[in-house]
């Protein structure tokens, strides 16, 4: 079984088009964890929906071949004959940046995260520091080793991640396009004050680790592909 982290704002919803296009019924995606918020109530209602699941392992092995969403790791550890983790990652700072904007831009959505955002009217500060939002990559490998992952990519990358994807599986996930991002930019990168970056290093530095490993390990596995 493939499971394909969807971290927030590092290629996630691009990735999750060509998987559901590449694999058609045998696609599930698996959102509604609310998974990178660290709060009780998060935490509560990913332990009742990771016991669903789990409770479907014959019925999930039989019927697809990837799952792509927002969940952690350990949600389906041990489950399959053969597990292979694929998440692609993005720079601390950008990501940071871009989940923050994400939010401004959708007050619309039912979360608990988006009615706290707006109830206490965050500035980019307020929000760096959120306990609830802290290492929020991270937050998605649960208790699964970076160093475990079949694939590791890079937002940065998409494209040679997706070649890397084809490699390792032998699937064409077709040519790198982008959904959901921000159309207010005009940089390709946001551009990161000295407050900001201060503030990520010191609230997000499990991230900064997370995000040099990742680095490393996709230009290994990238090399031993040959790309």
């Amino acid at each position: 079984m493939i499971l394909s982290l969807h971290v927030p704002k590092a290629a996630g919803n691009s990735l999750r088009e060509m998987l559901h296009r590449e694999y058609g019924e045998r696609f599930m995606g698996d959102y509604g964890d609310w998974s990178g918020f660290d709060t009780p109530a998060a935490n509560a209602r990913r332990a009742v929906r990771t016991a669903a699941m789990r409770a479907r392992a014959a019925e999930l092995q039989e019927k697809y071949d990837v799952i792509h969403g927002h969940f952690h790791a350990d949600k389906y550890t041990g489950l399959f004959e053969r597990e292979d983790f694929v998440a692609f990652f993005r720079d601390p700072y950008q990501q940071a940046m871009a989940h923050y904007f994400f939010l401004l831009r959708n007050p619309q959505r039912d979360h608990p995260e988006e009615r706290q955002f707006f109830d206490e009217r965050m500035t980019l500060l307020d929000y760096l520091s959120w306990d609830a939002f802290r290492n929020q990559q991270s937050q998605y490998l649960g208790s699964v080793p970076l160093e475990d992952f079949t694939l590791v990519g890079l937002s940065s990358q998409f494209a040679r991640g997706l070649a890397l994807y084809g490699a390792i599986f032998g699937r064409n996930l077709g040519t790198q396009r982008y959904a959901n991002v921000n159309v207010h930019r005009q940089n390709p990168e946001y551009e990161i004050s000295p407050a900001v970056r201060k503030a990520v290093e010191k609230y997000r530095g499990g991230d900064l680790d997370l995000y040099r490993r990742a680095q490393e390990i996709f230009e290994m596995q990238a090399r031993k592909a040959g790309l």
